[in-house]
């Protein structure tokens, strides 16, 4: 075993680098070298061949030296060693994820490569116009809904049955109330005026100092801006005459009244039991004569209402307690002229019949003094149906005629249920609307034993003549040249 120093190098081995040729000897040919390639032997002449030879090889130091280091590893890349033993397995590297790397925008540039300055200002102004633009816009529509700026005049407006909010809102528009349709247009399905029935037919004073919401008030049922048109129904009115005045003032056409009253049941007014409906003139009798304040363009439901229900407030319990003592009074004169209880039970008065005479009186009275002679007469008359079956009354006659006054002895035969003269008893319906006298003077005729009367042409004021018996009757009207 060799010695070996504290630091593991054998020892003498720093002094067999003595025996190592020196840097500055002589370098001569290296005779092993020589042996081992067969160049021992080759004479000068070959050796200078093979050293030509080695000169005329394609490549050189020069161009080895100089080439590309791209081209030299793709050279490198592109030889493959098949000895799979002969070069260890090669590590495996992931790959770089390729990315999208935005262009480094050149200091002092924003929008479309303007310089930033110019960006910016062109952004601000944009951002301005957009804000004045969309402010100005808010600013009308604002000043349209809330009526800023708009004069104090007053507009009529008149709303129909055919009328939508289209048609409406073009009428607003026209007159002013309104600038912009399709705005009010959006405000009223917002707030669902047509759902709610929140516009009523009607005419409306208006002014164009009214908002939206003011507008759409003053449209409704209960607006105290709808316009009011006041009118004065005459006792002795008949329904036709009626219907007429109203349309006449603009409330509601005739034929408005005439359907409406034709096809309603009125149901909820007592006072109308035994009343046949149907017809157009069905109420006659119960459209109290009074004056009214009606809308214009009104509906005939509120007219009919108003007037129904002023003489559902006139017809008193009082005057129904005289009902009951009416009875009392007729039946005592029934049994007077020997008509069997059966019968008086089957003919006592009701509140239709009632009416009934009192539409009678009412057009057959000269003056008020004479009224409840006038209401014996009738009541004598049908208390005393063998002798005097038939009333004979005028009035009845001129109502189924239409009003015609001049009667001739022709109009007297006309047959109608309404002809006194030809059928017995009482008319079936009321043959005008009678006052609050009439009414009064039915339910407390004068205790007397009339049986007829005639107009007085010589008497003022303009008078009846009263009579017991028929030959009374029949002098006076000859002395008169009938």
């Amino acid at each position: 075993m060799s010695n070996e120093n504290k630091n593991g190098k054998p020892d003498g081995w720093f002094d067999g680098l003595s025996d190592m040729p020196g840097t500055d000897a002589d370098i001569g040919t290296d005779e092993q070298a020589v042996a081992g390639y067969d160049m021992a032997d080759l004479s000068d002449a070959e050796l200078e061949k093979i050293i030509r030879e080695a000169m005329a090889e394609e490549w050189d130091m020069e161009d080895d030296v100089l080439s590309d280091p791209e081209e030299d590893a793709e050279a490198d890349n592109a030889y493959v060693d098949t000895d799979e033993d002969a070069c260890p397995e090669e590590e495996e590297y992931d790959e770089p994820v390729a990315r999208k790397v935005r262009p480094k925008r050149k200091d002092g540039y924003g929008l479309f490569g303007l310089p930033q300055l110019l960006s910016t200002a062109i952004w601000a102004g944009l951002i301005l116009f957009v804000g004045i633009s969309l402010g100005r816009v808010l600013w009308l529509c604002a000043s349209d809904i809330l009526a800023f700026g708009r004069p104090d005049k007053d507009v009529t407006i008149t709303i129909t049955d055919s009328d939508n909010l289209d048609s409406i809102t073009n009428k607003l528009h026209n007159a002013g109330l309104i600038k912009y349709p399709e705005l009010f247009k959006m405000y009223a399905k917002l707030a669902k005026v047509e759902e709610k029935n929140k516009i009523s037919v009607g005419t409306f004073e208006l002014n164009t100092m009214y908002d939206y919401h003011a507008l759409v008030g003053g449209m409704s049922a209960t607006s105290s801006y709808r316009e009011v048109v006041e009118v004065f129904i005459p006792e002795g009115y008949t329904c036709a005459q009626i219907y007429a005045l109203l349309e006449e003032k603009g409330v509601c056409t005739a034929a408005q009244m005439e359907e409406y009253a034709s096809q309603s049941e009125f149901s909820s007014y007592a006072f109308l039991e035994g009343v046949e409906r149907g017809s157009k003139y069905c109420l006659e009798g119960f459209l109290f004569p009074d004056t009214y304040e009606f809308y214009t363009n009104d509906k005939p439901q509120r007219v009919f209402h108003k007037m129904l229900s002023r003489f559902d407030n006139q017809f008193t319990d009082e005057m129904e307690a005289q009902l009951v003592t009416l009875n009392e009074r007729l039946a005592a004169k029934y049994r007077a002229h020997g008509l069997s209880q059966t019968y008086i039970d089957q003919h006592k008065i009701t509140i239709k019949e009632v009416v009934i005479v009192a539409s009678m009186i009412e057009k057959e009275t000269a003056h008020t003094g004479e009224i409840r002679n006038i209401s014996s007469v009738i009541y004598n008359r049908l208390t005393n149906p063998t002798n005097y079956p038939k009333l004979n009354i005028d009035a009845t006659i001129v109502y189924a005629l239409g009003g015609k006054t001049d009667l001739t002895a022709e109009d007297m035969k006309v047959d109608s249920p309404y002809n006194t003269y030809l059928y017995d008893g009482l008319t079936p319906g009321a043959i005008s609307n009678p006052g609050l006298f009439s009414l009064k003077a039915a339910l407390d005729p004068a205790d007397t034993n009339y049986y007829f009367y005639a107009l007085d042409p010589n008497a003022y004021p303009r008078a009846h003549k009263f009579f017991t018996n028929y030959d009374d009757h029949k002098d006076f009207l000859e002395s008169l040249g009938y």
